[in-house]
């Protein structure tokens, strides 16, 4: 006799199983590779990354049609639309509501793409090829700059040392500082690569950081260099490597004399007060506290500080310029938001570095979770020195800690 075949159901297949999951990968990994270039990328209607992050919202509120590519978002989309929302309702107090709104569009596109991201289910291979993009754009960026620098694209800041300057003359540049930023979380990338790969890859990876860190000597960015330290440090703890990122550190600050340029601003007399900026905080003290609770309203920082200058000019304590922006994240938020603005951006921050805690270390996304800590961690050390809410590079290290989180629950499930 022949045995019957047991009944099975048949089931429906998305449209996008016969193509994998490219669709929504290529789009995301080509939008974490160009953010590092993105004031480079300008266009009549807005920058190319734009464009992508648009395109990337779309593709993936498409794949999501298919209910198994769908997955809860996390807390953290609670602790960010609270500060949004907190932000929103400071605009009917604020001296100028038209510049607080517009402030706002930024930063509120960028939530909107984060929330759509925060929502995609995908696998540890498919994160892979997204996370490989973004350090592949920062390696790459970082290998225009220091070019760049190399042919002649140099500011002279102060006494003793210049800087790379990425001015290209059309009304198309990259700050300094922010050039600096962006490289942050993918030097996190990198040396988890290092530590945790072996063979060429580890060569490979440790070629990485050191482009990574040159670019941002060349660049001559104190606060991004400090980030990087605490990258090391915190990846030698959790990832229980001391020698070998003592090894890579001590290689990377010898072959960082041949362009010592960050260096010799740490020792130059007139970049005291840390390039201006302990000036700049000293007056924003003094205008946090007229309106301590609520603030000035958002977007209204240099407002703000302008009128507490004037006020206090004549004391003779300050002698800083009298228009600035707040180059630190905590006090830009206490100014406009208060100290309610203040507990909420922290609130957020704390959920969004938590956001990976559940993952094991010695699992398949373990060497992410590390990078995602590590590079979380210099991205507020870099907020405190430059104003980054509104820029890109911050928020792809966030999608990528999100998809971090749903690639484990999806591997658990």
């Amino acid at each position: 006799m022949i045995a019957a075949r047991p009944y099975r159901p048949a089931v429906r297949r998305s449209p996008f199983a016969r193509l994998g999951f490219a669709p929504v990968i290529v789009p995301l990994a080509a939008y974490a590779f160009a953010i590092p270039f993105d004031n480079l990328l300008q266009t009549g209607a807005g920058t190319i990354t734009k464009f992508l992050g648009a395109l990337c919202a779309v593709v993936i509120l498409i794949a999501m049609i298919d209910p198994r590519r769908r997955i809860a978002p996390p807390l953290a989309i609670a602790g960010w639309a609270i500060f949004l929302a907190w932000s929103v309702a400071s605009l009917m107090w604020a001296d100028d509501p038209a510049f607080g709104a517009q402030s706002l569009v930024q930063v509120f596109e960028l939530f909107v793409l984060f929330t759509i991201v925060a929502t995609l289910r995908l696998r540890a291979g498919e994160l892979g090829w997204i996370a490989l993009s973004a350090l592949a754009g920062g390696v790459a960026c970082a290998g225009y700059g220091i070019v760049m620098y190399a042919v002649g694209h140099v500011a002279r800041t102060d006494a003793l040392s210049q800087r790379l300057d990425l001015a290209l003359g059309t009304g198309t540049f990259i700050n300094a500082d922010h050039y600096a930023g962006a490289l942050v979380f993918p030097v996190a990338l990198a040396l988890v690569g290092f530590l945790r790969l072996r063979g060429w890859q580890r060569i490979a990876a440790g070629g990485a950081f050191f482009v990574l860190f040159a670019a941002i000597c060349v660049s001559a960015t104190r606060g991004a260099l400090v980030a990087v330290v605490a990258v090391g440090v915190y990846l030698a703890i959790v990832e229980r490597s001391r020698w070998h990122v003592l090894a890579l550190g001590t290689a990377g600050l010898l072959a960082s004399a041949a362009v010592p340029n960050v260096w010799l601003r740490f020792i130059d007399a007139d970049q005291g007060g840390f390039g201006g900026r302990f000036g700049i905080w000293a007056i924003a003290w003094h205008t946090f506290l007229i309106r301590p609770l609520a603030g000035a309203g958002t977007g209204n920082f240099r407002l703000a500080y302008a009128e507490t200058y004037v006020e206090t000019r004549q004391s003779g304590l300050f002698t800083h310029r009298w228009m600035e922006d707040s180059h630190n994240l905590l006090v830009n938020t206490g100014v406009e938001l208060g100290i309610i603005g203040v507990v909420a951006i922290l609130v957020a921050w704390v959920l969004q570095f938590r956001l990976v805690a559940k993952i094991p270390r010695d699992g398949s996304l373990g060497a992410l979770r590390s990078a995602v800590e590590a590079g979380t961690i210099g991205l507020f050390l870099v907020a405190m020195t430059v104003d980054l809410m509104w820029y890109k590079y911050l928020w792809i290290a966030f999608m990528i800690a999100v998809l971090a989180r749903n690639a484990a629950l999806a591997e658990r499930a």
